[in-house]
């Protein structure tokens, strides 16, 4: 079985290595050459892998895995699709959940799925300030893609009402249009799912850091690390939060395939635990990263099987062991703000850990840093505590001009 898999980082390289360990032959496209996913590839083209023309001559392919959420917003599952090449990856007119922020809240709205915010889709200055008479705090989110990092709170990043309006100013003359909402207060937590266009399938649940910095310091990154536990849940988040969760992606979903389409591949929806309830924070329309590491890491079930099932619309519940995971990223110094790049790193012997390639790349058998994160550790153990021990007895077996946090699921029994 041949299978296509697009993207290069640390979410990529898991998945490829899962495929891989179940016996698949992994063909990869890359935008650089990943050297833990290339090491495993039969053969792998270094493209544009937001283009879709750039995937014309892959051939014999059974079906592909998409990673990046860049590559569904540019239609290439559809090209795939087209060429008889079946996608683990939703079509772009079903992945615009993550790439238009305003579609998805008034997908939710207009067929009545509980958990939105208050919000508002301002296409002008006056309606932002219409908006912002009902609510002095406010989350201001880009219409589109922006890698994370668009997403502005104000008392955190936005600090006066001259850098909010700024902002949102900003954004509009950009997009056109600007998504104001209510800032929630209360637990965050994420859901990720399995999806084959009508059934849903919720993967043990992740928590990740998002600060760069130790003690939640510092501007948010991608992620730092995150944690799992041996029962699949968090111990802050009451089970019927989870329950509201998993229904609102329920719903979601039925509601595209009536209206839209079959999703067919990752949903990770971003929730809120607050007094009021349970509020969907974002979609995303594949996988978390790390999340991606922490749950395949424990997926019991062959991950080609999982795949199949969801092209062929037969998923089924699969089975995930009963251990935590904990997941610490190494970044290069500087980042996210100003890191440093094209800095060889060096990889000693990691014995208690998996380890995955991110935002690296090899030249001439050197890797070296990009200006994201560069390389995560998987540790697994009886409990969270034990895991992360065995993490953090590897990371320092990582050298460069690299840091990373120290507290990653710290306190966590």
């Amino acid at each position: 079985m041949r299978v296509l898999v697009v993207g290069n980082g640390a979410r990529e390289h898991v998945i490829a290595k899962r495929l891989y360990d179940d016996g698949a032959e992994i063909v990869s496209a890359m935008a650089k050459k990943n050297p833990g996913i290339a090491s495993i590839s039969s053969q792998f083209e270094i493209i544009n892998i937001n283009k879709p023309s750039d995937y014309r001559n892959f051939t014999n392919i059974d079906y592909a895995v998409i990673g990046p959420e860049d590559a569904l917003a540019n239609s290439v599952s559809d090209y795939l699709n087209e060429k008889g090449i079946p996608v683990v990856g939703p079509k772009k007119n079903l992945a615009r959940l993550e790439w238009s922020k305003s579609y998805a809240r008034e997908l939710l709205t207009n067929y009545g799925i509980q958990g939105n915010p208050d919000y508002k889709v301002c296409h002008t200055l006056s309606d932002a300030r219409e908006f912002l008479k009902k609510h002095k705090d406010v989350a201001v989110k880009p219409d589109v893609l922006t890698g994370g990092k668009g997403v502005k709170l104000t008392g955190e990043q936005l600090l006066t009402n001259e850098e909010l309006l700024k902002y949102v100013e900003e954004c509009i003359n950009r997009d056109g249009l600007v998504v104001l909402e209510e800032k929630l207060k209360g637990k965050e937590f994420t859901l990720q799912a399995f999806v084959d266009g009508k059934n849903v399938e919720i993967m043990p649940m992740v928590r990740d850091y998002k600060r760069a910095y130790d003690g939640d310091k510092g501007p948010n990154t991608g992620s730092m690390g995150s944690f799992s536990c041996p029962n699949h849940l968090l111990p802050d988040i009451p089970n019927d939060a989870v329950k509201k969760g998993e229904d609102i992606m329920k719903k979601t979903i039925t509601v595209l395939k009536n209206n839209v389409g079959e999703y067919k591949g990752i949903l990770y929806g971003g929730f809120m635990n607050t007094m009021n309830g349970v509020y969907l924070i974002e979609y995303n329309v594949r996988f978390g990263d790390p999340e991606a590491i922490n749950v395949l890491s424990l997926l019991d079930t062959p991950f080609t099987n999982i795949c199949k099932q969801i092209i062929e619309g037969k998923l089924s519940k699969p089975r995930f062991k009963e251990e935590a995971t904990v997941c610490v990223y190494v970044v290069p110094e500087g980042y996210p703000v100003n890191p440093k790049k094209d800095q060889s790193i060096s990889i000693g012997d990691i014995t208690a850990s998996e380890i995955y390639y991110a935002s690296v790349y090899d030249e001439n058998g050197s890797i070296k840093t990009t200006t994201s994160r560069a390389v995560a550790l998987l540790a697994k153990g009886e409990s969270v505590e034990k895991a992360r021990s065995r993490a953090y007895a590897d990371i320092n077996k990582i050298t460069g001009s690299l840091f990373y946090r120290h507290d990653i699921a710290e306190g966590v029994k």
